[in-house]
């Protein structure tokens, strides 16, 4: 299966040409995209630079707080968002299920703005 945190076409909505298009946009409204933009930008980066390392990156939303202590040293921070560089043989059935409800939750949101 496909863990991939990012969604497919979030580059489709670049927020960086809006000013010039649209000069009299709200400032909270453009920080705001722009945010959201250059998250997924650095989580992106993040997914494939730890993929080619043979790992998969776990939000710790889905981990157990014992586990967030015991994968420490793993952990990469985007934001205010932690996630762990795991094996897909080191999650447990609980952490599969949970990433599993969390990339489809993606999935879906991503339909909704697309649509």
């Amino acid at each position: 299966m496909n863990y991939s945190l990012v969604p497919q076409h979030y580059k489709e909505k670049d927020p960086r040409t809006l000013l010039y298009h649209f000069p009299s946009i709200p400032a909270v409204k453009f920080a705001k995209i722009t945010q959201k933009f250059y998250f997924f930008k650095q989580l992106e980066i993040a997914q494939d630079i730890v993929n080619r390392m043979g790992y998969i990156l776990l939000p710790s939303v889905c981990m157990h707080w014992e586990r967030v202590k015991q994968f420490a040293d793993r952990r990469i921070r985007i934001g205010r968002n932690s996630f762990f560089m795991m094996k897909i043989e080191e999650l447990t059935e609980k952490e599969k299920e949970k990433l599993n409800e969390y990339v489809s939750e993606i999935r879906l949101e991503e339909k909704k703005t697309c649509n």
